[in-house]
């Protein structure tokens, strides 16, 4: 296993991931066999691919809070002719994806823009392959119990905020202190799982939590909570879809045909939130209005990599790593591909759209 040097310390980056999220161990959820359920039909699905692709498997990860083109098998559809096969494993949240993809265990997955930032300062060799602009910010909020006497963000200095570290919740909480003046270190965080946070927030044994749709929304409904902040108006550069190294380099072909796949689903589910939240509903253990209402939140769209995109997810980092989030200056370049190569994998629908 390869070493990362940080001082007089060599250390296994699988190690130094764990320490960057805080991790006890990496453990996939599942890993799921494909499914066949269709709706509509790709537009994207007359494209060739190259049948001298050494890849027989393609290799997907994705996240609890669902995704529809899992669902739908489209993906499995569109590559059969070509005989490579499909499968998918589940994450609970993006750090545990990410170190999938360092070990070799998947080639491609989506997370939020600050966990492939903790990757790439353990040294992952990932690579950014499209960008997916942020959701309208409602679906994720610093809550409180409905009970408490915390009545704004600044009434948390000192407390204990609870959630899940190098996922896109951090970002979010350092983003929403920062406008009022406090940093990160104004806080007591207490990392755990979102499952586990939940717990403890409502146990009372942390003084608040950053909750997440569809279970936002549930809270909400229910009165039990009062939101502080949801991350409305934070920037973001939004999410990724990222890949291993060296399977974005050697299977070019193979990886438009992907992400052409996710962009035809994602056109979809715009213009069909209610049939897709049918979909997903019961994959997420929540019921079709409160998903729907949580799809409604998110954006499905796709961009290209490009110079705007890259110099808005090294702020991010910069952010980090000034704040001491991150230990380690990471340089977002390092993560990408030469314009040819970018050329080579981006879904025709998405030329011209920076």
């Amino acid at each position: 296993m390869r070493k990362v040097q940080i001082g007089n310390y060599s250390i296994s980056r699988r190690d130094l991931l764990y320490a960057f999220y805080g991790l006890v161990s990496f453990t996939t959820l599942a890993s799921c066999g494909t499914n066949k359920t269709s709706i509509g039909k790709s537009s994207a699905s007359n494209t060739n691919i190259n049948s001298s692709s050494s890849t027989k498997v393609v290799r997907l990860g994705y996240q609890v809070s669902g995704d529809l083109t899992h669902e739908k098998g489209v993906i499995e559809k569109r590559l059969a002719p070509q005989g490579i096969g499909v499968t998918w494993s589940q994450f609970v949240s993006g750090p545990p994806l990410l170190e999938a993809l360092n070990v070799g265990s998947i080639d491609l997955g989506f997370t939020g823009e600050t966990p492939p930032i903790f990757a790439q300062a353990a040294g992952t060799n990932l690579i950014y392959v499209v960008n997916i602009p942020p959701g309208t910010g409602e679906g994720s909020a610093i809550v409180v119990l409905k009970d408490s006497p915390i009545q704004t963000l600044a009434g948390l200095k000192g407390k204990k905020v609870a959630y899940s570290r190098g996922t896109a919740q951090t970002y979010f909480v350092v983003k929403a202190f920062e406008e009022i003046g406090l940093k990160i270190s104004d806080i007591e965080s207490v990392n755990l799982t979102i499952a586990d946070g939940r717990a403890a927030f409502l146990n009372k044994t942390v003084d608040a939590f950053v909750e997440s749709d569809p279970n936002l929304i549930k809270l909400q409904r229910e009165g039990s909570i009062r939101v502080l902040r949801n991350a409305q108006g934070i920037k973001t550069p939004g999410g990724y879809y990222l890949a291993a190294r060296d399977f974005a380099i050697n299977n070019p072909e193979l990886l438009k045909a992907i992400l052409s796949e996710y962009y035809e689903v994602g056109q979809w589910a715009n213009k069909n939130r209610r049939a897709a939240a049918e979909i997903l509903a019961p994959k997420v253990k929540t019921d079709v209005d409160t998903m729907e209402l949580t799809l409604t939140r998110r954006k499905y769209d796709m961009r290209p990599i490009t110079e705007e995109v890259i110099s808005a997810q090294q702020k991010v980092a910069d952010l980090l790593y000034e704040l001491k989030v991150v230990p380690k200056q990471v340089d977002v370049k390092g993560a990408t591909l030469t314009a040819q190569q970018y050329a080579a994998i981006t879904p025709d629908a998405l030329r011209n759209r920076a």
